[in-house]
């Protein structure tokens, strides 16, 4: 179990130091309604994160992860390559994005939206931010393999996935 969660915390420090939550928890904090909105994106936000995982444990077979000793085959090879690559483009397609020398960024609606938001909205926003959030779901996608590739028993799934 060490092992699996060696593997696991690179992607967790990828998924907590994210921008974009950083960003909408501290705008929440600072509105009107941050004693109900707070608990309630930290519920979405484990949600996601958790439904995401959980569903990548589910349905990827250990056995076609690991070979015979417990080395990684080389499906389990592939998968990290293909997340690396999309976590590469991802950042190209961000910089191209980026605006001229000059320009003001503008700022998201979802993020003009949290000052008022509705404890609902904060739950859907949490459970985005970490389960559908592009670069999140790669860093999820990685985390279920990483589990599901451990070859642990139910509890210890849900230990690490914590």
């Amino acid at each position: 179990m060490g092992e699996v969660i060696g593997q696991l915390l690179p992607t967790a420090v990828g998924v907590a130091l994210s921008p974009l939550p950083i960003v909408g928890v501290i705008l929440m904090l600072l509105s009107a309604k941050a004693r109900v909105n707070g608990p309630a994106f930290l519920i979405g936000w484990l949600a996601g994160l958790a439904i995401v995982v959980g569903l990548i444990v589910a349905f990827v077979d250990p056995d076609r992860l690991n070979k015979d000793g417990g080395d990684p085959t080389t499906l389990d090879g592939l998968l990290h390559l293909v997340l690396g690559i999309l976590l590469l483009l991802l950042a190209v397609k961000q910089w191209k994005s980026r605006p001229n020398k000059g320009e003001e960024a503008k700022m998201p609606s979802w993020m003009a939206k949290m000052q008022d938001a509705s404890p609902i909205f904060a739950v859907g926003m949490g459970a985005f931010l970490s389960g559908l959030n592009p670069k999140n779901l790669i860093f999820d996608i990685a985390a279920g393999a990483a589990i599901a590739a451990g070859s642990l028993t139910s509890s210890q799934q849900i230990v690490a996935a914590l």
